[in-house]
């Protein structure tokens, strides 16, 4: 944190520097250089005739923009051009790749010494430029820089110093973009000469710290230079223009400077650089640090009613067996649901959908079940059902049945699978005998009866269907074919030789790259994460996820695996289709459906979060605590399922889970409180202080020991009651104080870290109710 003319390499063990300026050793101007020479020899002069102290001078003139910049320098802009959202906390900032830009030009120095920049960003809003831009969609009057030069009534023009930079005729020839501002405007959000060194920083990254986020303002590998506005958007919403612009000359207009009331009646115009319009809208909904803190409020004892369940009566004694295991059953995630059975009749059965709230016990030596009523579970002592998985099997086959490409892809995929096995399942036979008893042991002798005897059945037909029909297999005897006989799933988990000798120098029976096979391996693969299953079927309760709710749970495997059941129960023709499948998509966990290396577990969100904060960054970690270097758990479905509900699939199981604010590059404004918060966040923002000293720099301070300010509300850090402009002078000195800092004022870059508007971020974690609410940028360094 210094003002260097050459800035420092950047620190290695820091992620973001920030510095107070990077200023060129020379600016834009016309310099003069002074050559001349002495010879000597043992301190003597030779030259006696000093014929070599004629000095020579050569004119240089450095160049650097003055009227307009090159697209390519702008970096980004936040509030993202165009942009509509709630940005009532920020303010708005551009970020130039050339980082020298702001000190290019020698404009003026501060008191300390300090360069001031010769740019500052000004934000205005719907009527504040009547004349050239009244509703704020970025619109600029074009004029040549001769034309500024000269005269406009009630309008005053920018006044160039062409004694220290002369304006050459390309100059005046050039074409600049210009705003027209009423001077009553231009006094009431223009920086002091004080407040602009604080406005503009040095951002220096040397290590990419981001996640993709919306917008260009990105943290990458590089130097940029940040120009902040010193405007709050209003809480009641609007649009709003930012426009970088040129001071030069300025400075003595700028309010509290020499010429602040010379002219009072005349609008300015101004030079704008670059500028970008968006619009905030007003801000009626509660935060992301009171939606978060309900959560905690809700979440009852050790944290259980954050579970997928339906709520347990409290304080209702259990009288009875029966009862406890209805209590039992709804603590498990099971709900009574009416249902009929096969004869009529009208009762009720048990329910569970995949999303349950404790562990699933592991199943041994789990069947293949080929329809629905194979998966009734029957409760003999109190005479009803448990549907839960044959509600996941008629789900499964829903699905597929939906599904007109899955289900063409299957059969074709079995039919290539049946020509494979009939190709491969035939020993090397050398000899007649050979052949014949392999015939007969796939059921040769069966077949050949059965052709013997089915032409006579087939005359025995009456008067009234007089019509031969050739003699045929029936339907039911179709698996004693030869080709197949004999392949079923049982004989070939056991029979291992026959398993290695449905394949040909390890050539699996379908090539891997098979479209059809790929088509159904990732209908599975989605099937397997809940995709397309009613939402009815995972939450079969309101009760259960009510609004403004978090619910953390874990995935029952056996009703996942029926449900893939289910969808391959389509085209089931004979035994062999389901031999098929085990050599496909058997238990053993071959491609194309690997098992998951850890249970699968997730949450369920709901709240005004889910459209709020798109973005919302869901961050799962096996570690209750926070280590260095952890690597997150794999996500393996995050999908918004209504506006206000998210579902997250986790492989693992969490120690502790974030929820937090989508991190969009280094931001600057202010923070709401951690309880409660209004409308408007200046009447109750807060500004999260950071350490500036030691290995902890940039390291978010505790609030409780270092608040500010010491009642939340920033209106004494405004400039004019009810605007948004911040006194930023009076600002920097209450950080100071508040930091113990009473020596000297704060530096830029010290100012800038301070007003980092970092997301915040809620913890949850597997350990008794122990919840924190801190801001990523705990790993912020400046």
């Amino acid at each position: 944190m210094s003002h260097p003319e050459y800035a420092p390499d950047p620190d290695p063990s820091l992620n973001v520097q920030f510095v107070d300026s990077l200023v060129p050793k020379l600016t834009a101007g016309r310099y003069t250089l002074t050559a001349q020479q002495s010879l000597t020899k043992d301190g003597n002069r030779v030259d006696t005739d000093d014929y070599l102290d004629t000095k020579l001078t050569q004119q240089v003139e450095v160049r650097a923009p003055r009227f307009t910049v090159q697209p390519e320098w702008i970096h980004g802009a936040y509030p993202p051009p165009g942009a509509t959202g709630l940005y009532d906390d920020v303010l708005p900032h551009v970020t130039l790749d050339r980082a020298t830009l702001p000190w290019e030009r020698d404009e003026a120095t501060a008191k300390d010494g300090t360069r001031l920049p010769w740019l500052a960003l000004l934000v205005l809003g719907e009527g504040e430029l009547p004349v050239t831009d009244p509703h704020c969609l970025g619109q600029t009057d074009a004029r040549t820089v001769d034309q500024l030069t000269g005269t406009e009534d009630g309008v005053l023009l920018p006044p160039f110093d062409q004694h220290a930079d002369p304006l050459t005729d390309d100059d005046k020839q050039q074409v600049c973009r210009t705003v027209k501002v009423p001077r009553t405007v231009f006094r009431s959000i223009a920086p002091t000469q004080d407040e602009l060194s604080f406005l503009t920083h040095v951002r220096r990254v040397n290590e990419q710290h981001q996640h993709a986020a919306p917008g260009d303002d990105l943290i990458q590998i590089g130097d940029y230079a940040v120009v902040v506005g010193n405007r709050l958007p209003s809480a009641k919403g609007g649009r709003y223009v930012a426009h970088l612009v040129s001071l030069e000359g300025w400075l003595p207009y700028l309010p509290g400077g020499s010429k602040e009331t010379e002219g009072t009646e005349q609008d300015v115009r101004l030079i704008s650089l670059w500028s970008w319009a968006f619009e905030t809208i007003p801000d009626h909904a509660p935060g992301f640090a009171a939606l978060t803190e309900h959560f905690v409020d809700t979440e009852g004892e050790d944290g259980s009613a954050l579970l997928l369940r339906v709520p347990l009566p409290a304080g209702r004694p259990l009288s009875g067996a029966d009862q406890q295991e209805v209590a039992d059953r709804l603590g498990k995630g099971y709900l009574p649901v009416s249902c009929r059975t096969e004869s009529g009749r009208s009762t009720f059965g048990w329910y569970r959908g995949p999303l349950i709230p404790q562990p699933a016990q592991p199943q041994s030596d789990r069947q293949r079940r080929r329809c629905a009523t194979e998966a009734l579970i029957h409760l003999q002592q109190y005479g009803v059902f448990d549907v839960s998985l044959a509600t996941a099997f008629t789900a499964g086959r829903g699905v597929a049945l939906a599904d007109h490409q899955f289900g063409a892809a299957l059969l074709r995929l079995r039919g290539k699978v049946q020509r494979a096995a009939e190709k491969n399942s035939r020993p090397a036979a050398t000899g007649a005998r050979e052949r014949i008893e392999h015939l007969a042991t796939n059921g040769l002798v069966g077949h050949l009866g059965e052709l013997l005897t089915t032409p006579a059945r087939a005359q025995e037909q009456t008067a009234a269907a007089p019509v031969q029909r050739p003699g045929v297999t029936p339907a039911p005897t179709a698996t004693a074919l030869p080709a197949t006989a004999g392949l079923t799933m049982e004989r070939l988990r056991a029979d291992t030789e026959l398993h290695a000798r449905l394949t040909t120098d390890g050539t699996p029976l379908v090539d891997p790259h098979d479209d059809d096979l790929a088509l159904v391996r990732n209908r599975l693969l989605g099937l397997r994460n809940l995709t397309g299953v009613p939402f009815a079927h995972l939450v079969p309760d309101t009760r259960m996820l009510p609004a403004e709710s978090l619910r953390f749970f874990y995935v029952d495997p056996d009703w996942t695996a029926t449900l893939l059941d289910g969808a391959l129960s389509v085209g089931l023709a004979h035994t062999f289709d389901l031999t098929s499948d085990e050599l496909v998509f058997g238990p053993e966990g071959q491609a194309p459906l690997p098992p998951f290396s850890a249970p699968v577990t997730g949450l369920l969100l709901r709240s005004q979060l889910v459209s709020g904060w798109p973005a919302l960054e869901v961050r799962p970690y096996a570690n209750p605590t926070a280590t260095d270097g952890e690597t997150a758990l794999p996500v393996l479905r995050r999908e918004a399922l209504a506006d206000d509900v998210l579902l997250v699939l986790v492989e693992g199981v969490p120690g502790r889970v974030e929820l937090a604010e989508p991190q969009q590059g280094v931001h600057f404004g202010i923070d709401e409180p951690a309880e409660g918060g209004s409308d408007n966040p200046v009447d109750d923002g807060i500004i999260r202080l950071r350490s500036l000293s030691g290995a902890d720099i940039g390291k978010e301070l505790d609030p409780k020991q270092h608040p500010f300010p010491a009642t939340p509300g920033l209106d004494d850090y405004l400039r004019a009651p009810g605007d948004t402009v911040l006194n930023v002078t009076k600002l920097a000195g209450g950080l100071a104080n508040a930091l113990g800092i009473t020596d000297r004022p704060l530096t830029p870059s010290e100012f800038a870290i301070q007003m980092i508007n970092a997301a915040q971020r809620r913890t949850f974690t597997t350990a008794a109710a122990q919840h924190t609410l801190t801001t990523t940028g705990d790993h912020l360094n400046g």
